[in-house]
């Protein structure tokens, strides 16, 4: 009996910290179109104002790699606002290369990652949510 309690105590506790397990969700952006980008900055801000805690990566490429760069980033006061709530903007090399964009365009809140994809794939490896910003 003394072994059925323990288990059931031990399955009681590993629910709870499952249940109280901090959100972590990765999205994903190859869209330069700015009514997608303007839908993705809200849905980031909903999901702030509701679970404040959670964590959140933004993975920008394609032709969304232009959002987050100096001179042509439509959303900036955006992207500054959720990275300082501790949203991670990651823009991705091979799309910056692909376009001949020296990384030095990219605004300074971005950090740079060699393919989004990858990143993509380990931050769920990591347990991270994906979402595909359409």
């Amino acid at each position: 009996m003394k072994k059925y309690k323990l288990l059931l105590v031990t399955v009681m506790l590993l629910a709870f910290s499952f249940a109280k397990a901090q959100e972590k969700i990765v999205w994903e952006i190859s869209s330069g179109d700015t009514a997608q980008q303007r839908i993705l900055f809200r849905q980031i801000n909903n999901v702030l104002t509701a679970a404040p805690d959670t964590k959140i990566e933004v993975v920008f490429h394609g032709f969304a790699i232009f959002a987050v760069l100096n001179d042509t980033g439509y959303f900036h006061q955006q992207i500054l606002q959720a990275h300082k709530k501790g949203v991670v903007i990651a823009a991705c090399n091979n799309s910056l290369k692909s376009r001949n964009i020296s990384k030095d365009r990219v605004i300074p809140e971005a950090t740079i990652v060699p393919v989004s994809i990858l990143e993509i794939a380990a931050k769920q490896r990591e347990g991270w949510s994906y979402i595909k910003a359409e």
